[in-house]
């Protein structure tokens, strides 16, 4: 860090231009990356080592969304892909509905929505991906967001149903003030087109956003498939608000964290992953 001592301000020609070379320097250091299969080409931006993991695991660490995505979605179709980070599945799924389709990536965590900004020009999908910095939730209005890490490519923030969510907060820890609002507002609204396919995974929330969609999974523009996260202590709430919903449990698939779990575990498959939904008929 640099530190301005007013003794010593400002400083000399020799300082200044030390530390513009030292930004260059970093600047040059941030890695653009590219990961081509019988699809095309994906690039991201990478200024980190979390950013370049996530993209390096990109067809290993879900397979199963790659999968559902590829086999799912359809040119001209919409799809909302709730807790976005920094567009690596937003990305697969834009290329899977052009022409025509549009999708609506939704990252509430300032740093992964500047990436994922970035990684949707780098990529050329700013007239298909629709990026949208806020929160989705059961009840419209402002909650505390709470961030894990102030990091590109990380997770474990989360919005805050109460001040705080309860929880004792460090001292180095960032609280923003966010808008929230819930899926059927956003529809009512006309700002949005419904979804022909939701993905939500925002680590440990999915039960109420579901919630806030309630009017949409009733109508006649509901989703043809969903894929939502099981999280506790809303697993079995969620099975069973989407059955209710008529909605039929097709699949459960692992992240490849999961599956490592699994292996040290007699636990069933009910937890931490990944569990696709389809509309029945």
């Amino acid at each position: 860090m640099m530190r301005k001592d007013a003794s010593a301000w400002p400083p000399s020609r020799y300082i200044r231009k030390l530390h513009r070379r030292i930004l260059e320097l970093r600047s040059w250091l941030v890695r653009e990356l590219e990961i081509a299969d019988k699809a095309g080409a994906f690039r991201f931006r990478c200024a980190t080592v979390r950013e370049f993991n996530r993209c390096l695991k990109l067809y290993s660490k879900e397979p199963g969304t790659i999968e559902w995505i590829r086999s799912e979605m359809k040119p001209g179709q919409v799809f909302y892909d709730i807790g976005a980070n920094i567009g690596v599945y937003t990305i697969i799924a834009a290329r899977q509905i052009v022409p025509g389709g549009k999708v609506y990536a939704f990252e509430p965590h300032g740093a992964n929505f500047s990436r994922l900004s970035d990684n949707i020009a780098l990529n050329h999908l700013q007239g298909v991906i629709i990026p949208c910095n806020f929160a989705l939730h059961h009840k419209d209005g402002y909650y505390d967001f709470r961030y894990g890490s102030l990091n590109a490519g990380t997770s474990d923030s989360q919005l805050c149903n109460n001040s705080n969510g309860g929880i004792n907060l460090a001292d180095d820890q960032i609280v923003e003030l966010k808008n929230a609002i819930r899926v059927d507002a956003l529809l009512a609204s006309g700002h949005v087109a419904p979804p022909q396919h939701v993905k939500i995974d925002i680590d440990g929330n999915e039960y109420f956003i579901l919630k806030g969609m309630t009017s949409l999974l009733r109508s006649s523009d509901a989703p043809l498939s969903i894929q939502v996260e099981l999280n506790e202590p809303h697993s079995d709430a969620i099975i069973t608000f989407l059955q209710d919903h008529n909605y039929h449990l097709v699949k459960k698939h692992l992240t490849r964290s999961a599956a490592r779990r699994m292996g040290q575990s007699a636990d069933p498959l009910h937890t931490g992953c990944n569990a696709i939904f389809k509309r029945s008929p």
